[in-house]
């Protein structure tokens, strides 16, 4: 885990010096070509990410992704560049000394927000280290990274799927950065936190005064709904490629407002991230551009800055593409053109699974917004799924509505372009409620803007008013007896309620049922006896490995290969027969069974549910449950774990 940080924070700080130079030249015609240095660094990690996912890009088209290539070029590059890396580093040194006057003068909120930072960081890199639980990381993103590692850059496909082997893998491309120092697919959470802190010290940055207070009303409104939180230590792509598209919004916002060209271009870099990450990130490209078009008409986007936002959006996005478009003729593969290497009934089953709720219960919901039925299950659904029960929410529909009452113009904009993208979603991607993340988090993202408008109306009010009255606490704050004593304290305080929820969970015979994932940070409880209790299959694929059960047939988990072999630290023993492994219909079940050796089975609980049964098969799923019907009288229940899974070992000798 410290190996991937350090990863993560060497292709940031490169970018942020790369990035440095080209903003500084792109600025240099402006008053204040930054707005200061803390905001150069809190607002450029997502834009260095993107400077250093397309300089590999460039490599990994040549196959260079190799330590002899990347190293020499890197050291290069920061001797070339050395006085943006010694301003870099003392834009980071200024923001310590900041912090520490700070402190010294009374005011703890910055310091309160760089440690609020830690924790939240150690907390995620310990949850991190959870195997996840979804299919698509294993299936998918995982080795497609690891294939980008073996061949040094890219081959087409990537991995053996004619689909999902070409789409674009710009994230899966950071993924592979930090794997191929750390080793591990940690290294890939890892990213996916420094991308998501990335996205909030850049909505942080936007407010005018108030980045530390803003920083906590950030974290009130999005690291307080499960929805962002539980999807930080995932290494999926879809909360990277949305704070990467929620990002290039924010800094087209940020543009309009300073008009400084910088941030121009940042927006272009970003969107290049995210249209590089998932064809669905195009959308962007068509709202960003309509949100823009006004300025292009009035003629105050210059053709050179024009043309350095396009070539940076070219030169994240367009290898992807580009590829694509020589390869297989269609640059968005297999959508609208054509789609060698896939069947016409695969691709008539995908666009059907695209173009339907994921979940059957959700399937009667009307999505033509021609229709008045249409509106009501529209405003149903944003109700029920995005604002009931999350007061949060609430707060930022309120500060959303204040900052039009205060400022109309220089808001709507962000307020026109959530309501089309939650348009977007359910009309066209209405499939599952992750293709909404874009639209959420630009949501709470403009309720953030609206509250940092409001700030700026109540400044003179504040600064008359509040300030010279708190002065006096200020400098009681300030003085040193109060901030020993304060330090003193909090470690007591902190102490204390650790050992009261210690106690409270049952002391040395802690319940593993009981914890949280904030208990395994505490170090109350082990990664391994909180999933054990915490998430099904684990328990059940890790005792069929320490007992060596061969073979195991498991035909209702769609993963259950892989998840063996990530729930035991990436060891294969072949335990697991894989689940597409079944006898042809109107076989011999007893020649399929000795031909492959099944001594074991799984019967989950959701055996015979309707969407098991859909998502694998109707047919596989009666096959299955045919070779365990015809097991299940020579068969012994030999384990059952919390959440009704249970294995039998079956005895082929044995009577019926």
């Amino acid at each position: 885990m410290i190996v991937g940080w350090c990863t993560v924070l060497s292709i940031i700080l490169w970018g942020l010096v790369i990035d440095r130079g080209v903003v500084a030249w792109l600025n240099r015609r402006c008053d204040q070509p930054f707005r200061d240095g803390t905001d150069f660094l809190f607002s450029s990690i997502l834009p260095a990410l993107a400077i250093s996912g397309g300089a590999a890009t460039i490599l990994g088209a040549f196959h260079g992704l190799r330590w002899e290539i990347v190293l020499p070029l890197v050291v290069v590059s920061m001797i070339w560049r050395r006085r943006d890396l010694v301003a870099v580093l003392g834009d980071l040194a200024a923001l310590f000394r900041k912090i520490a006057a700070e402190t010294k003068n009374g005011n703890p909120i910055p310091a309160l927000a760089a440690f609020t930072c830690l924790i939240i960081c150690y907390v995620w890199s310990v949850q991190s280290q959870f195997p996840s639980g979804i299919a698509d990381v294993w299936v998918f993103h995982i080795p497609l990274a690891n294939s980008i590692i073996d061949h040094a850059g890219f081959v087409s496909p990537q991995i053996d799927h004619p689909f999902y082997g070409n789409i674009p893998l710009f994230f899966n491309l950071l993924f592979a950065l930090v794997m191929l120092v750390s080793g591990h697919w940690t290294g890939a959470a890892v990213m996916n936190i420094a991308i998501f802190f990335g996205f909030l010290f850049l909505l942080s940055s936007c407010a005018s005064r108030w980045r530390a207070c803003g920083f906590f009303l950030v974290a009130v409104l999005i690291l307080s709904i499960p929805f962002f939180r539980g999807s930080v230590g995932e290494p999926m792509t879809d909360l990277a490629r949305s704070c990467f598209s929620i990002a290039a919004v924010l800094f087209l916002w940020r543009y309009l407002e300073t008009r400084r060209p910088g941030e121009l271009f940042h927006c272009a870099l970003v969107l290049g991230g995210a249209v590089g990450g998932k064809y669905t990130e195009l959308q962007m490209v068509g709202l960003i551009g309509l949100a823009l078009m006004p300025t292009l008409f009035r003629g105050r986007v210059s053709l050179p800055l024009f043309l350095s936002c396009l070539c940076a959006f070219l030169a994240v996005a367009g290898y992807w593409y580009a590829k694509n478009l020589i390869v297989l003729g269609n640059p968005i593969y297999p959508f609208i053109f054509g789609h060698p290497g896939l069947t016409d009934a695969w691709m008539a089953d995908y666009m059907l699974e695209l173009g339907r709720a994921f979940d059957p219960a959700n399937r009667h919901f009307v999505t033509n917004l021609a229709t008045l039925q249409g509106w009501h299950d529209f405003l149903h659904i944003l109700y029920n799924w995005f604002l009931a029960g999350k007061p949060n929410a609430f707060v930022a529909l309120a500060l959303i509505l204040a900052g039009l009452a205060m400022a109309f113009r220089r808001i709507a904009s962000l307020a026109a372009m959530t309501a089309a993208m939650s348009v977007i979603w359910y009309t066209v991607m209405f499939n599952h409620i992750r293709w909404a993340t874009p639209a959420y988090l630009l949501f709470f993202s403009t309720g953030f803007i609206g509250a940092s408008l409001v700030r700026e109306r109540l400044d003179r009010w504040l600064d008359e008013q509040i300030l010279p009255r708190i002065t006096p606490f200020k400098k009681v704050a300030s003085s040193p007896a109060c901030m020993v004593a304060s330090l003193v304290i909090i470690s007591l305080l902190a102490g204390g309620l650790w050992i009261a929820h210690w106690h409270r969970l049952g002391g040395s015979d802690i319940d593993p049922v009981q914890t949280k994932e904030f208990d395994v940070a505490l170090g109350m409880i082990s990664v391994d006896k909180y999933m054990e209790s915490h998430r099904e299959a684990y328990f059940m694929y890790r005792y069929i490995a320490d007992h060596d059960l061969r073979a195991v047939f498991q035909p209702f988990d769609t993963a259950n290969t892989l998840l063996s072999t990530a729930y035991n630290d990436g060891r294969d023993g072949g335990w697991q027969l894989p689940r597409y492994v079944l006898p042809a219909p109107g076989s011999d079940i007893d020649a399929f069974i000795k031909n492959n050796r099944i001594a074991y089975f799984i019967v989950p609980p959701d055996a015979g549910s309707a969407f098991l049964a859909e998502r694998i098969g109707e047919d596989k799923i009666a096959i299955a449950n045919s070779v365990i019907a015809h097991m299940m009288p020579r068969s012994s229940l030999i384990l059952m774990d919390r959440f009704g899974w249970k294995l039998y070992r079956f005895d082929a000798d044995r009577a019926s």
